[in-house]
């Protein structure tokens, strides 16, 4: 029995191996890819959107950047990335293969096809050489990654010597009122919307869940800086329902 079948890490709010984890984490996603925009707009109010972009404008692209976008969903972290910097190239990876066949049909849809390509592998064994990249991108992915440490270091691997991670993720919401109603709408009303619009109350429960046993910005600080990286920082956004991590290789 190898380490991966063996150690335990939540899915959502429960012990499981990270083999367990990493089947339940593609069902769910499989599942909601369909309203995977929608579900976006039900997690976060529809301010994702926004955190979105600030996230990709904080990280100061450059010319002619080779960009992963990892964890990337139905691509709109890398449609905002070319809308930012139109001589990068982007290679949009996600270990589910609906979710990026759906941000494959974007990419020709909306047009910024042209400077992407796609791969379909987990974050734990990524398919690329090492010192690669020049800024990876994580939006709302990490938490459902089931080993975060190994993910870390082949994020570190693919980097080029002087590259950037940027993670974008729900952390902990420093405000206690704020706090309070942000619980109540998640945790009462996100799985009961999930259930009428797809039929579906136990993945978006699931979503929220994992929210609650995500680190919180310093345990993540410490994670991203126990990995390897180095100047690792973090910007709260909305009191810290989302928040921003900076590392560098």
């Amino acid at each position: 029995m190898s380490l991966k079948d063996n150690k335990k890490v939540y899915f959502g709010n429960k012990k499981v191996t990270q083999l367990e984890k990493e089947e339940g984490v593609q069902q769910i996603f499989s599942k909601v890819a369909k309203n995977y925009d929608l579900m976006n707009d039900l997690m976060s109010l529809g301010m994702h959107r926004l955190w979105k972009r600030i996230f990709v404008q904080m990280a100061g692209l450059e010319k002619n950047s080779l960009v992963l976008d990892l964890a990337a969903g139905t691509g709109d972290i890398t449609k905002i990335i070319l809308d930012e910097s139109r001589t990068s190239k982007v290679v949009l990876c996600d270990q589910n293969a609906e979710m990026v066949a759906k941000a494959k049909d974007r990419a020709v849809n909306e047009g910024f096809i042209n400077n992407v390509t796609f791969e379909i592998a987990s974050a734990e064994k990524l398919p690329f050489k090492n010192n690669q990249f020049n800024k990876i991108f994580i939006s709302f992915g990490f938490r459902n990654f089931s080993n975060k440490e190994q993910s870390l270091k082949e994020l570190l691997r693919v980097l080029k010597p002087k590259g950037t991670l940027h993670i974008l993720e729900f952390s902990k919401v420093k405000n206690e009122v704020l706090s309070k109603v942000y619980d109540i709408y998640s945790k009462t009303l996100i799985p009961k919307i999930g259930n009428f619009i797809s039929n579906d109350a136990g993945s978006y429960q699931y979503l929220v869940d994992s929210i609650e046993t995500h680190e919180d910005q310093e345990g993540l600080k410490f994670m991203i800086e126990n990995s390897g990286f180095r100047d690792v920082s973090y910007e709260n956004l909305f009191d810290g329902i989302v928040s921003i991590h900076i590392g560098k290789k």
